[in-house]
């Protein structure tokens, strides 16, 4: 009866041989990408904006069939939530987000290596950009700032991969998930007052959906 431990144990030993055998792909090349993306923000920043639309470009290179590094950046504008305009105010307020991030991606192996589900992280520096103007009937009471906040931060993200007409070409649908702790949330209006964005870190998750081309 001890033998079939035994023949479990040579099997485990044996699988990776035996799934290599399975299939075959170049293991390495860069991977060329654009993305559009969806960004749902949390906390403070929830409160004031709705969510982010834009898109990413993405390059990355294979070290082996299993991991990646590379490079991607993005623009992202946000939809203002609140609106405070009134009969003596009038408000404006603008967010956008350009992330600039390293990112590294661990590819799980399956079957045929047409579909390729894959977990990583990204770290980088994200600058966000607020226009912040009110205009009141006081003449004097009116002001317009233009705010570049660089802070750095970092995310998780995990998808899959799958191939199109040739093993060139692939979808990419991606979950994400980006995080900044700190960001410097007050600015100057004048010498006697001084403004606030409305948050001081930022949790947004979202989605990715693009293609990649390998090379």
């Amino acid at each position: 009866m001890k033998i079939y431990p035994l023949l479990l144990l040579l099997l485990l030993l044996n699988l990776p041989i035996l799934s290599q055998g399975q299939y075959h792909r170049d293991d390495q090349g860069f991977l060329l990408g654009v993305n559009a993306g969806y960004l749902y923000p949390t906390g403070d920043m929830g409160k004031i904006l709705k969510n982010g639309i834009g898109g990413n470009i993405s390059a990355k290179y294979l070290i082996n069939e299993v991991l990646g590094i590379g490079f991607e950046s993005g623009y992202h504008r946000f939809k203002f939530k609140q609106n405070l305009d009134n009969a003596n105010t009038e408000q404006e307020y603008k967010c956008h987000l350009t992330p600039v991030l390293l990112e590294a991606s661990f590819y799980i192996p399956t079957w045929d290596r047409t579909t390729l589900p894959y977990l990583g992280l990204q770290f980088g520096g994200y600058l966000t950009q607020i226009k912040i103007s009110q205009d009141h009937s006081n003449i004097y009471s009116n002001f317009s700032k233009n705010l570049f906040l660089f802070a750095p931060g970092a995310g998780l993200h995990g998808g899959v991969l799958f191939q199109l007409s040739s093993d060139r070409c692939w979808m990419d649908l991606r979950l994400r998930a980006d995080y900044v702790p700190k960001i410097e949330d007050k600015y100057e209006v004048n010498e006697y007052y001084q403004g606030n964005i409305g948050f001081n870190k930022m949790l947004n998750i979202g989605a990715n959906i693009g293609i990649l081309y390998k090379f």
